[in-house]
């Protein structure tokens, strides 16, 4: 049986993807973190899991209608953070839409389908900009430099998607449009 990497995820708008690139190439060329540039910026909604290829029409499906039940949601990003000793990221408020938005996705499409339970932490929602491959040597020295930096940006986001491991990094495997029951179907 054949499978694949997925998770699924909130993508921000093009200009905070850039910026936050930007930030992750940073932490590549100055503390030898890159791990974080195999992903495009993102706030994981569900974490990586494995899905096998003959049911990923049932995996579409189940988010398809999903979304048709979710409204879009708003992302707050305000300043750094950091999961002590290998990861910093943008911090992304916690709103209550968010919160709502994860905790829903794991009710109506984790659950049923049975995806393997992979979160070990409550969601606390951000975006990663050095993580894995940085030492805690490098980890010290870059919490030192961004830890008081300010980083502020926002955005709506309409689409969850659905990103796959293609061997090498994350790609958007497809993106299914949020719109709440008031929202008229195109």
């Amino acid at each position: 049986m054949n499978r694949r990497h997925y998770f699924i995820a909130l993508l921000p708008n093009a200009e905070i993807q850039e910026r936050v690139t930007r930030l992750k190439q940073y932490c590549c060329d100055r503390y030898q973190s890159q791990a974080a540039l195999r992903s495009p910026p993102h706030v994981t909604l569900y974490p990586p899991f494995w899905w096998p290829d003959e049911s990923v029409e049932e995996l579409e499906r189940s988010l398809e209608t999903f979304s048709c039940q979710a409204a879009p949601v708003e992302l707050i990003l305000d300043g750094f953070a950091a999961f002590a000793p290998r990861v910093i990221y943008i911090h992304v408020a916690p709103t209550p839409a968010l919160k709502t938005l994860q905790a829903q996705l794991v009710k109506a499409v984790a659950k049923p389908l049975n995806l393997p339970p992979t979160q070990r932490h409550p969601f606390t929602p951000h975006m990663t900009i050095a993580f894995r491959d940085l030492t805690k040597e490098n980890f010290h020295h870059a919490w030192a430099e961004f830890r008081d930096q300010s980083f502020a940006a926002r955005c709506w986001v309409s689409h969850l998607t659905l990103l796959v491991h293609n061997g090498q990094r994350w790609q958007s495997y497809r993106e299914f449009l949020l719109r709440s029951p008031a929202d008229p179907v195109p």
